[in-house]
Order: C-alpha cells, then structure tokens, then sequence
C-alpha cells in the first residue's frame, strides 16, 4: 500500500511539473520581445529547474524539493496562469475573426438564394402548402437539418372570431419574426413572417368566425440554397459565357429605381447566369437564346433551351429582346445576365447590362442543404 501511494504522489508530481513546464515555456514564447530582462532571467531560473526534476535520474525527494521551492519563490510567475490564458483565448479569439472577416470580403462570401430565378439550378425559399399533417418530430428535426424544410400549422383550438393577424417576435422579444392569429379567446403562433405564411395558403383575416378544429394554416417552407462565392477568382480574370455570378445592382437604375418606390435603399445582391459578354449581340427564339446569328454553344444554355428537367426554355424580355427581330449588343465591358427560370426572371432583358464594376464573384458551391443542388455549381 506504502509503495502504491508513493508511485502515485510521484506520478502526480511529474504530471504538475510538466504543466509548470509547459507554461513557463510559453510565457517565454509569447513574452520575449515585450518582458523586462529580469523577468526572463526567472522564467529561465525557473525552467532550469522542471528541467532538473523531470529527469529520469533525478531522485523523488529532490523532485518534490524543486516543486516546494517552484511554488514559493516563482509563486508569482504562476499566478498569472490564468490570466495568460483568457489572454492567450482572447487573442486566438481574435486573429479568428479577423481571418474570417478577411476571407469573407476577400475570397469567399456566403450567399443565400431568396428567389426561384435560378430555378431548377439553384432554388430560392419556397412556401407551399401541404394537404397531410407534418411528419414526426424525428422526421421533422431530420428534414430541417439536412434539406432545410420546415412545417407549420395552426388549428382552431375552439370556436372564436378573429382579431388580427400580425407579424410578432417568437416569445414577445426573440428577433425571430412569427405570424400572430389572434381571436377573442386564444391565439395561434407560426414561426414565419406574415408574407411566407399567406404564401403557405394562410386565409384566415380580421373578422373571420372560425370553429374549433378549423385548420388555418399548414404549409412546409423550403429554405433557399446557401452558397459560397468565390471573390476571388475575378481579380486574376473575367467572367465567362454561361458561369453563375453575383454582382451589385448599383447604378442600375432599372432595379434600384423600382426597390426605391418599394422603400428599399441601397444596393442588392443579384445571383443570375452570365450568358454574353461585352460585343455579343444577343436574339431570343425561343426557347433558345442566339449569340452572334447562331444558338448559344454553351451546355449550361442549351440546357436551359432544352425544356427538360424542369428548365422551361428562353423567354422574351419586358424591355430588350422582346421579339424574334429584337437584337441588343452588349456594351464593351459590360455581361448579360439572364435567369435559368427565363419566364419568371426579372434580368438584364428588363434592366440592360451588367457594368463591370458591379462584379462580386462566381457561384462556387452550395454547402446547405444537402440536396441533389448541394456541390459545385454549374
């Protein structure tokens, strides 16, 4: 039994002298530069010391003899321990941030789809309605966390006549916006916006006389696909026929006039395909989109002229390229953006060019969710 604790009292000592060791050497590390001269003659004292006793041949009493005497003439050397490593967390904390604050700005930026102009290649949020009750909780958790779908209902839980229906925060004060039906003696809360809830198929208004049991809402919402784009890329060269790209609407006064009138300031984020480039002359007979006299070559464009797989075929435009005879050339350095949803895209055929300047980066890859859209993007 004597022999038993004395190896563990050696184990433990070994294991404090190896601690002590280890932040005294990275005190000196981090402190070099910036310590007083005798400061680092201690640090060294005192690392000499665990160097002693952490030899194999040095005897147990002297071991403990060097850790008494580490604990009370360096005492003040290890105080600061924990210190140092909130310190130590704060700066890593920090380099992290900053890092990733620089990736974002400069190579890569997440990016989330709000609309379905990019459909069936790139998916935006989608809220329809459902005719079956949602699935399980199990299944539930499952399909929010791989396909990003969420279901929302809400029953009448008794007869009532309604009072509203508002846009609320999820508990009274969470910053996440719910939809509020409120009667005169209960309330239904769906946690989504009042907009993607009448999108659901939500009919219910202020007024209505509802009975017990009445479904007044059941829809499913599909987040849109979330992407990086590389930003990097267009620093070393320019955007290709038929890539995915994002740019500015900044001084394009066909969309910023038209988000001004709906209070919107400043500039968006648009995703859309670059299907011509600056002294392309563009036709559109349908379903294909003509380049310079001749079909565009391009897979991604003749995919979309194809009418399979969900792509619908190019369309006129409301502004340019409006007939068969319409033609537009693409100024020198600017690109032409159209959606793969050519019917159901408001682009450059409503708008005109994309400047030069207005390039953010290329459509990399979607990372969330994982769906058969989830990987580098075509």
């Amino acid at each position: 039994m004597i022999d038993f604790l004395f190896f563990g009292k050696a184990k433990e000592e070994r294991k404090q002298l190896h601690a002590i060791a280890h932040f005294l050497a990275k005190r000196v590390h981090y402190g070099r530069d910036v310590l007083p001269e005798k400061l680092l003659e201690r640090l060294a004292q005192a690392r000499e010391l665990c160097a002693e006793a952490l030899r194999i041949t040095t005897p147990a009493p002297r071991r403990t003899e060097i850790l008494l005497q580490l604990e009370k003439s360096y005492a003040d050397l290890l105080r600061t321990e924990r210190h140092h490593g909130r310190k130590e967390n704060a700066e890593v904390a920090l380099v992290a941030i900053v890092l990733a604050l620089g990736v974002r700005a400069y190579i890569l930026q997440p990016f989330k789809i709000p609309t379905h102009s990019m459909r069936p290649t790139l998916l935006g949020i989608l809220n329809q309605p459902e005719s079956e009750n949602p699935p399980s909780w199990p299944m539930r958790i499952f399909q929010l966390v791989v396909e990003g779908k969420s279901y929302h209902q809400a029953i009448a839980p008794k007869d009532g006549q309604i009072v509203s229906v508002r846009e609320g925060r999820l508990l009274g004060w969470v910053p996440w916006t719910t939809t509020e039906i409120v009667s005169d003696h209960w309330k239904q809360t769906l946690i989504s916006s009042l907009p993607e809830a009448r999108e659901g198929g939500l009919r219910v208004r202020s007024g209505d006389r509802v009975k017990a049991g009445d479904v007044l809402a059941n829809f499913s919402s599909a987040t849109g696909d979330h992407l990086f784009v590389n930003k990097f890329i267009y620093h070393f060269r320019k955007p290709t026929r038929a890539e995915t790209f994002v740019f500015t609407t900044e001084r394009i006064d066909g969309i910023e006039s038209g988000l001004r009138l709906r209070g919107i300031e400043g500039s968006q984020y648009y995703i859309k395909r670059c299907v011509a480039l600056g002294g392309d002359t563009l036709q559109v007979q349908p379903p294909e989109l003509w380049i310079n006299g001749s079909p565009a070559t391009d897979p991604a464009c003749q995919l979309v002229a194809s009418k399979r797989d969900g792509y619908p075929g190019y369309t006129f435009g409301q502004t340019y390229l409006t007939n068969p005879n319409d033609t537009y050339r693409v100024p020198g350095r600017d690109y032409w953006a159209m959606g793969d949803n050519s019917p159901n895209s408001y682009d450059s055929r409503g708008w005109g060019a994309v400047p030069a300047a207005n390039l953010v980066g290329r459509g990399a890859v979607v990372y969330w969710p994982f769906t058969k859209r989830w990987g580098w993007i075509h």
